[in-house]
């Protein structure tokens, strides 16, 4: 293998550590230069090399100075361990792409993989690898696992399997021969991405996979640093074993009472565990083949609260972690939720993968569903994004550039968004909130096991087509004193929906998330039923000892989530409450309002109408108003003070002293910003000038 441009890109330096690319804060740093995480797609390999430049002058001019590009395996490799890089095909030079790139000033987010989706065949892995028995991930007999969406079917790799990892070495090696030298500050490549959907390429239900031999392997590790010794394994999963290597992983959901759960709880514990092992062993090998200094992400797709993962596990693995996000408009409730779950749970809320357009087998996505998409998700937290796709390709419809590198009438609004996102240093402002509610990462493997519909209708497969994680699950109560697997989410719906109507802002907490992200709250509300796990416990009972109202409940916790007995302290001032209707939740946050003084900006009428509030030190800054529902409407939003909001996409100016008018079409949402009108500027008949601030 001899890359293009190898020789040369192998001589450049990159440069003192300090000048080695970072996030810092919401932003990607390399030396003095910085930029919020706004980037689009481009696949150069489906492109013809004279579209590059236009294709990427055309990104450039959205605003976009960040560039994202898969490096696909399957389209690299010509033969086992050999490898193209432009010396055959031109399209397959990565090389002269990122060379071209870094010659137009673009920095670039690099996806290698192994696995990539991109709508391609085999996901972009080599055909030879999915067919490699080795490779395969297993299902309880022992049979290939099938990855059943278009354009073809195929059976997916084990992300246990040594020897996927170690032919995912030999590529990772490759692709650095050509990547590594081009590095920033060197070259473009500002941000490495390990792997694609860590979501057992969706066959994800418990009993569907991964059931490989080198995966069992790990789950008997894991199983020994979970309970210590085998007599405690023993006791815990009321059966006998003789040695570490007689425990096999149950086949099928046959739980009947409380007691026979932890058996089950261990194994959807350790496909959770597996994700983060395969995705750390990725990461250290990227590192090995040349990728240093280089901060690393990963995407998660639609589904995530039905997924076999922690997400605050993952984002200790890599430098940041985020939601890709394909959803219409009608999809409002879940695009909210979405964003405030990883709001209230990462330190950078980003979207690897935001859509604009989609692939043809998709519900269709029209533009105003992807616009309305972005900006909902940027009203509810939403910091960095990857436009996907910037550029369109084969298999995709609907991206502001097509495939000759020109702009579509659409790029217009995205090229206005994106500028107006960047003048109002939206990346550094916050929406501030004072409640959380917390998502139990035990009770959500509950659901996952209790599950009736198997791998191709996994939890979050079900969730990503429109329903619930909880949707499905056997509803026995398993000698609870109800079906805790769906009770701990109808709670969180019913409490998110009355803070909504009171117009209380708020996020959602991961229970696994470090206790940093629940400080500085004033009200924490925690579904907890007989059994609970201990780490959360304690982190309830830390906030309240620093002041935090917690609400808990309905049950006084009894057993561990081993479902071993145990006595629990209840926090310092805490309550447990019984949220069983609706009423019972708009109860409790009327009452919790008046109490705590709970904030309530920029109230509005009528419902379902929603404002959102972003702020820095001086103040209000902008404000989104969302209508999610059918027909147009005319809202009031009342106003803290005089003020001229700015519509920031038409240009619209609209006054208030304590209140203001604004026309909403069907499913929209509007950005504007906020100029508090003073003495001075009324008395000489002026308008307050609108506010701007530049990245450094």
């Amino acid at each position: 293998m001899k890359p293009s441009s190898g020789k040369s890109a192998a001589r450049r330096r990159r440069g003192p550590d300090h000048e080695r690319p970072r996030i810092v804060g919401r932003c990607l740093r390399v030396g003095p230069r910085q930029s919020p995480l706004f980037s689009g797609a481009i696949h150069y390999w489906r492109l013809e090399p004279d579209v590059w430049r236009p294709a990427l002058i055309g990104m450039r001019d959205l605003g976009l100075d960040i560039v994202d590009t898969y490096a696909p395996w399957g389209v690299h490799e010509v033969g086992a361990g050999e490898f193209d890089f432009g010396e055959r095909d031109p399209k397959r030079d990565l090389g002269r792409f990122l060379d071209l790139a870094h010659e137009l000033s673009l920095w670039v987010i690099l996806r290698p993989g192994p696995h990539i989706n991109a709508e391609m065949t085999y996901f972009g892995l080599p055909e030879r690898i999915v067919y490699d028995k080795a490779c395969q991930a297993r299902s309880p007999r022992q049979n290939p696992v099938i990855q059943p969406f278009p354009p073809r079917m195929f059976p997916v790799p084990s992300y246990a399997s040594t020897t996927y990892h170690r032919e995912t070495g030999r590529w990772f090696d490759a692709v650095a021969a050509v990547a590594a030298p081009r590095l920033a500050p060197a070259g473009p490549v500002v941000l490495v991405q390990v792997d694609n959907e860590a979501a057992y390429y969706f066959r994800n239900g418990v009993y569907d996979q991964d059931y490989h031999p080198d995966a069992i392997a790990l789950y008997r590790k894991s199983l020994e640093r979970r309970h210590g010794t085998l007599k405690d394994a023993e006791r815990a999963h009321r059966r006998s074993y003789a040695t570490w290597d007689d425990i096999e992983p149950p086949d099928h959901f046959d739980a009947p009472a409380t007691q026979d759960l932890p058996a089950h709880l261990d194994w959807a514990a350790f496909q959770e565990e597996l994700v983060v092992h395969a995705i750390g062993r990725m990461k250290r090998r990227l590192v090995r083949a040349g990728f240093t200094g280089v901060p690393m992400s990963h995407n998660l797709p639609l589904g995530d609260m039905g997924l076999p993962v922690s997400v605050p596990a993952l984002d200790k693995t890599v430098d940041l972690v985020g939601f890709d996000y394909y959803h219409a408009a009608r999809e409002h409730r879940t695009i909210k939720r979405r964003t405030l779950y990883l709001t209230g749970t990462v330190a950078v809320p980003y979207a690897p993968e935001l859509g604009a357009g989609a692939p043809p087998w998709f519900t269709p996505l029209d533009h105003e569903d992807s616009l309305f998409c972005a900006m909902c998700a940027c009203a509810y937290g939403l910091r960095g994004f990857n436009i996907y796709m910037a550029v369109d390709r084969d298999r995709w419809y609907g991206a502001p550039i097509d495939a000759r590198g020109l702009p579509r009438p659409e790029a217009q609004a995205w090229k206005r968004l994106i500028a107006e996102l960047r003048d109002v240093a939206f990346h550094d402002l916050d929406r501030h909130t004072e409640v959380a509610l917390v998502v139990p990462q035990e009770y959500r493997r509950l659901s996952r096991v209790t599950h009736l519909l198997g791998g191709l209708l996994s939890p979050s497969n079900v969730e990503a087509v429109g329903g619930t994680p909880v949707d499905a699950c056997n509803e026995d109560p398993l000698g609870f004193k109800g079906p805790v697997q769906v009770l701990w989410w109808r709670m969180l719906a019913k409490l998110s929906d009355a803070l909504t109507e009171a117009g209380i802002p708020y996020v959602y907490v991961d229970s696994d998330a470090p206790l940093d992200r629940l400080r500085g709250k004033k009200l924490i509300i925690s579904p907890v039923y007989e059994f609970v796990c201990p780490e959360r416990w304690d982190k309830l009972l830390a906030v309240a000892r620093e002041g935090a109202t917690v609400i808990f409940g309905p049950a006084v916790p009894e057993l561990d989530d081993g479902m071993r007995p145990r006595v629990f302290e209840a926090p310092e001032g805490a309550r447990r409450v019984l949220i069983d209707t609706p009423a019972d939740a708009h109860r409790l946050v009327h009452a919790l309002a008046a109490e705590l003084g709970l904030a309530r900006p920029f109230p509005v009428d009528p419902r379902p109408v929603e404002t959102c509030v972003h702020s820095d030190a001086l103040g209000p800054r902008v404000l989104f108003v969302i209508h999610p529902a059918a027909g147009s409407i005319d809202a009031n939003v009342e106003l803290p003070g005089p003020m001229v909001l700015t519509d920031l996409m038409t240009g619209e100016q609209l006054e208030g002293d304590s209140r203001v008018a604004i026309h909403l079409e069907p499913q929209s949402c509007r950005l504007f910003e906020l100029s508090p009108i003073t003495d001075s500027t009324t008395t000489s008949g002026n308008r307050p000038p609108r506010a701007r601030r530049t990245s450094s």
